[in-house]
């Protein structure tokens, strides 16, 4: 090998080496382990390992500190000392073992440690001692010299979690979570994520358990931490702005971008679960400086309707995040609902579809307690739907129905 060789082998690996400087630890129970992806490689933190180690290469290590059913406590401090009836922190899964898989890197600035704890026994402690661990972990790891990002609460169900109050709880932690550590240093893992019917995670994320995100549900877990940007990349494109909304039966889509090619294009995308994207059309950048532009999509579906960026430039191809808007296109109505009170031994509900649609129809007490679930087709046009009600109790009732892309009505009715 000559010098010139020698000397490029030299700089390629300085190189590497000052590109993979960072290095990451993240702390937590099941989700942050990977439970509901299969495989494992799914999971929002392999994708991010992935990602940012394999194709980016900018970080070292990535060491996951994960144990399903491990509550807040055992995240803490090895030096904490628990309350009475509280779990003592797990010294090789906490938040010093974090802080131990970091020394030794540049500061500051170089470790993130992510703190991953959805739910566990939050139904037994109170709001009050969840933050007072969380700030506590997070204090830990700033005082170190690191980054700390505290993910939220997610949505969950079953047994004791079916009850509306531990829901809510749920709710209210995770805007506790955000308004405590400001949005620059959590990560919403419970937005968008829910049905807002009955708080559950929306179907098309539920691993099947009512408790863990599925592949679809880690993705969009690890698009939430990707678009955090806890790096500082700097992107090819500055994407400022990306918004849209419904008027006159069209949706208008606008950004804002600077680029530093002239020849970058925009591809708008358009899909109507968020999953299967198709090209409207590309967009032609007009200048490298700061600007604006505009698309109408004047075929939009009926109800949610998913738009992203597809941005090439200087050979690159990245996406903006998605933003979901929903049109007032009409999907399926109901008309009327009788008797009501319910006195008869069958509850009549008159639909009207606008187009074919699979969905379902339940009935719930006033406390949320599901008595009746039935999958359901709705075909294009009116139909009846005859109810059995004459073993219910005298009360008041919801009645949802769901259709389409987690569509849903709602409506009362008293017994």
């Amino acid at each position: 090998m000559n010098r010139l060789q020698l000397l490029c082998v030299v700089l390629l690996a300085t190189c590497l080496q000052a590109s993979a400087q960072y290095r990451v630890a993240v702390v937590g129970s099941s989700t942050a382990g990977g439970t509901g992806a299969w495989p494992l490689d799914s999971s929002w933190v392999n994708r991010f390992n992935q990602y940012y180690k394999y194709k980016l290469h900018i970080v070292d290590s990535t060491y996951t500190l994960a144990v399903g059913g491990y509550p807040v406590y055992k995240g803490m401090p090895t030096s904490y000392v628990p309350p009475p009836n509280r779990e003592g922190p797990d010294p090789a899964k906490n938040v010093t073992r974090a802080n131990i898989s970091l020394a030794g890197l540049p500061l500051p600035y170089n470790g993130i440690v992510f703190i991953n704890y959805p739910s566990n026994k939050y139904e037994e402690y109170s709001i009050a001692e969840i933050m007072y661990c969380l700030q506590t972990i997070y204090d830990s790891v700033v005082k170190e010299g690191h980054r700390c990002y505290i993910m939220t609460t997610q949505p969950r169900s079953g047994g004791i979690w079916d009850d509306p109050a531990l829901k809510r709880k749920l709710a209210v932690l995770k805007d506790s979570i955000i308004n405590r550590f400001g949005t620059a240093q959590t990560i919403n893992f419970y937005d968008g994520l829910y049905n807002p019917a009955d708080s559950t995670i929306l179907a098309k994320y539920n691993s099947g358990d009512g408790i863990h995100y599925n592949n679809d549900g880690h993705k969009e877990l690890f698009e939430r931490v990707r678009a955090k940007n806890v790096f500082n990349i700097a992107l090819p494109v500055k994407l400022e702005l990306f918004m849209g909304e419904y008027a006159n039966e069209k949706i208008s889509l606008q950004w804002t971008a600077e680029c530093t090619d002239p020849n970058t294009s925009f591809t708008i995308q358009h899909s109507s679960d968020g999953k299967s994207y198709s090209d409207l059309q590309q967009v032609k950048a007009t200048t490298t400086q700061s600007s604006n532009y505009r698309y109408s999509d004047i075929h939009p579906f009926s109800g949610k309707n998913f738009y992203r960026l597809q941005i090439r430039e200087t050979g690159q191809v990245i996406f903006s995040n998605a933003i979901m808007i929903r049109s007032t296109k009409p999907g399926l109505a109901l008309n009327k609902l009788y008797p009501n009170p319910a006195n008869q031994p069958m509850l009549v509900a008159e639909i009207s579809s606008a187009e074919n649609y699979s969905g379902s129809i339940s009935i719930y007490s006033i406390s949320g307690l599901a008595l009746m679930n039935r999958e359901t087709n709705f075909k294009k046009g009116d139909m009846q739907l005859w109810l059995p009600v004459d073993n219910l109790p005298e009360g008041q009732y919801i009645l949802t129905i769901r259709y389409g892309d987690d569509q849903y009505i709602v409506r009362s009715f008293s017994k």
